[in-house]
């Protein structure tokens, strides 16, 4: 079955070695770079070309003028709602931890059968009351756990204190709660994206827009990355060589992997080093290295990010953690993906124990060089309403990354992430996204390619997979 809480995913039926003595310490602190909102008149075309229905409800039906008065208004307090979703994916990313987590109770995982039924019935199920309890008890004394502190934190803001006794019961009311919904939610969206005919398809390219932002990711959609590189590669639509700066916008962070919920190795980030992985494997990557620029809303992504920096600079490596589910059946290519993944900027290392109720699963570690890390800079940025500021020529970037990332917006805000993402790539640099957006006759990107990857074969019904476009900056 396709997982409801899983990776957003489409499904299809069918159809050198790193030296790092190369890699240069490039750092710009997020706090020390510039952005700039997004300009009425970069906008303008969007509203002469969309739908009125497409068009925000604040701003449908204003002349250009009045548009124009009330842009700056606008910009800023869309800038603060979507920031304000950050917090609710925060809170969809505890409900895949209470799900599967393994670092606070001896109970068995949740299964895809255990959450159909979760969708189906009104009352809470044992199985799901015992893994509430479990957490709950868990949260009054959350030690060093990363993750529970975390939890801790957000149930705070709902002010639950969970080492009470009316807190216990609010808290488990709360996680509960979250969990029915949420499974329901991602029961409804799974149904629209198997039925077509059923949503019209802005409705079906835009599927989270009323979601919280989710920072949750799997090495899934690393793998499709990986796969579209390698058959832009081979097409000659990028050369050797030729990608020195990358934009990954919204890296993601593992804290409690997006598809299985792991969570018995640290928190960490897959995609900003998997694609520099790919980059050098298919030689892509100047000898001079790639800069690696990380985009994102989420203060604790960044912070993550620049803590592994500054451990860099130490000479500390970066631990990546990348397990494999034995009970899914993983496409060969995404295996053999598994397999390697990571092996060109970093070295293998013992993997750690894996808990007795984690089911059955194969782990690799790999220890990612230092000068590779060093190599990253963080950044603040709304992708949808800003864009670095200043943008010189020389500084746009060769390739962007925009992955499980635009279907949270509706059609208009992702018009106006296609405007800013065009002024960041270069003539002929690439985007690769798996959400389609609409090509708009005054934005200069242009669907050139695709590449279909495979993840899981499902009997009966196909596979779940994305279709990763390429986008070419004309």
């Amino acid at each position: 079955m396709i997982r409801f809480l899983g990776v957003p995913t489409v499904v299809f039926f069918v159809a050198f070695v790193a030296d790092s003595s190369l890699w240069p310490a490039w750092r710009v602190s997020a706090a020390d770079a510039g952005r700039a909102n997004i300009t009425y008149s970069d906008a303008q075309p969007v509203f002469e070309t969309l739908r009125p229905d497409l068009l925000p409800a604040d701003l449908r039906g204003l002349s250009p003028a009045q548009r124009e008065a009330t842009w700056d208004a606008w910009i800023t307090r869309r800038d603060a709602d979507i920031r304000a979703r950050v917090a609710d994916g925060d809170e969809d990313s505890i409900v895949n931890f209470l799900l599967y987590g393994t670092s606070f109770t001896a109970r068995p995982r949740a299964t895809d059968a255990d959450i159909e039924g979760l969708v189906a019935r009104s009352e809470i199920p044992v199985w799901l009351r015992g893994r509430s309890d479990d957490l709950v008890a868990a949260l009054a004394a959350p030690g060093s756990n990363e993750r529970l502190q975390f939890a801790r934190g957000v149930l705070a803001r709902h002010r639950i204190d969970p080492s009470t006794p009316a807190g216990k019961a609010d808290a488990r009311s709360y996680v509960e709660t979250r969990t029915v919904a949420m499974s329901r939610a991602g029961a409804l969206r799974t149904r629209a994206l198997l039925d077509s005919s059923a949503t019209d398809l802005a409705d079906r390219l835009t599927l989270f827009r009323e979601r919280g932002l989710s920072s949750d990711t799997s090495i899934f959609i690393d793998y499709g990355i990986d796969a579209a590189l390698e058959a832009i590669a081979r097409a000659g639509t990028l050369k050797p060589g030729s990608v020195a700066r990358v934009a990954i916008v919204g890296p993601g962070l593992d804290f409690s992997d997006k598809l299985d919920g792991y969570d018995f190795y640290p928190l960490q980030t897959i995609q900003p080093f998997a694609v520099v992985d790919s980059l050098v494997r298919l030689g892509l990557a100047p000898r001079g290295g790639v800069r690696v620029t990380a985009f994102d809303l989420s203060a604790r992504i960044l912070q993550h990010l620049d803590a592994a920096i500054t451990r860099a600079h130490a000479g500390q490596p970066y631990p990546l953690v990348l397990p494999r589910n034995l009970d899914q059946s993983w496409s060969a290519p995404l295996v053999r993906y598994w397999q390697r993944a990571g092996d060109r900027i970093g070295e293998k290392a013992a993997a750690p124990a894996l808990p007795p109720n984690a089911g059955r699963a194969e782990v690799r570690r790999i220890l990612v060089r230092p000068a590779v890390v060093q190599s990253m800079t963080t950044r603040d940025l709304n992708i949808v309403l800003q864009r670095p500021d200043p943008m010189p020529a020389g500084e746009q970037f060769d390739l962007m990354i925009a992955t499980n990332i635009l279907l949270y917006y509706d059609v208009f805000e992702q018009s106006l992430a296609g405007i800013n993402i065009a002024k960041m790539l270069r003539p002929g640099g690439l985007l690769l996204t798996n959400n389609r957006i609409f090509e708009l006759p005054s934005t200069p990107l242009t669907g050139v390619g695709f590449t279909d990857a495979s993840y899981i074969s499902i009997p009966g019904i196909g596979g779940t997979g994305d279709r990763i476009i390429w986008y070419q900056r004309q």
